[in-house]
């Protein structure tokens, strides 16, 4: 093949999403390519690529089949070995490895597990979600250059900052794709909203004393996504969160901790 048949698959990567239209969502079609080539390896050319390691990532990312985000993801990296194809950077018909499974029909127990899985954010929950998302975004062009940078030393056996490169940007990428699906399933709610006076709900500062010892102690309850122990956030999740939800000022709760049952008395609840 010639030159073509040594330009890298990261290289590859940067031609053909540069072909993409905006409706083609670009971002995230170069998200899912990254994870892709990561796995293949960034600094191999797709001579290298043999059609049983494609059936083995298909498989692997297609699991059962059951989730239809599983064929979207392994879409684009169909349609990328298709412009590897045509562009002559393989003379081998890698697509067709791509094994794409039709996804199960929803039932109504799946449909009730989505129901379950939905998110409430509070205000400042969604905003530092948003603010985290914008740096993490921003993070991956330097990181992106870092690994170039790294991999053009073929003198190093063990490239450790090419290794260590690629292991941050994973991780800038994972978290990415953790925030982004939190703020899809989320909905935020409205402080102004009516409720029972003094009733406990998301994002309420709650005062409570511990029965037995006397000890006194102030919470604010927030989405697991928000929870932060050191800083007095509590999910709605936890055992004391579950405990407190929907109760109203005077009554007890009990909480079961590994440690024992402690019981509480809720003095104080704020919005």
């Amino acid at each position: 093949m010639g030159a073509k048949g040594s330009i890298t698959l990261w290289e590859a990567v940067g031609g053909y999403v540069a072909t993409l239209k905006p409706d083609d969502r670009p971002e995230e079609v170069q998200r899912e390519l990254f994870r892709f080539v990561q796995w293949s390896g960034s600094d191999r050319t797709f001579s290298e690529l043999s059609p049983p390691e494609i059936g083995e990532y298909a498989d692997k990312l297609g699991g059962t089949g059951s989730s239809p985000l599983a064929a979207t993801r392994l879409q684009m990296v169909r349609g990328f070995l298709s412009y590897a194809r045509k562009k002559g950077l393989i003379d081998k018909n890698l697509a067709q490895h791509v094994r794409i499974h039709k996804a199960k029909t929803a039932n109504s127990k799946n449909r009730t597990r989505s129901a379950s899985e939905a998110v409430e954010l509070t205000p400042d929950g969604h905003a530092k979600l948003m603010a985290d998302l914008q740096k993490l975004r921003a993070s991956r062009a330097p990181l992106a250059k870092q690994i170039q940078s790294a991999a053009a030393d073929k003198d190093v056996r063990e490239n450790v900052p090419l290794e260590a490169a690629r292991e941050q940007l994973g991780h800038v990428e994972s978290r990415i794709q953790r925030i982004e699906y939190t703020l899809k399933a989320a909905t935020i709610m409205d402080p102004s909203r009516q409720r029972q006076a003094a009733t406990v709900t998301l994002g309420d500062r709650v005062l409570v004393r511990d029965l037995e010892s006397g000890r006194e102690s102030s919470y604010m309850l927030v989405s697991p996504s928000e929870a932060n122990p050191l800083d007095g956030k509590i999910s709605n999740a936890s055992p004391l969160g579950k405990a407190l939800m929907r109760r109203s000022v005077g009554l007890d709760v009990e909480v079961v901790t590994p440690r024992g049952n402690t019981r509480y008395r809720i003095l104080k609840v704020s919005p």
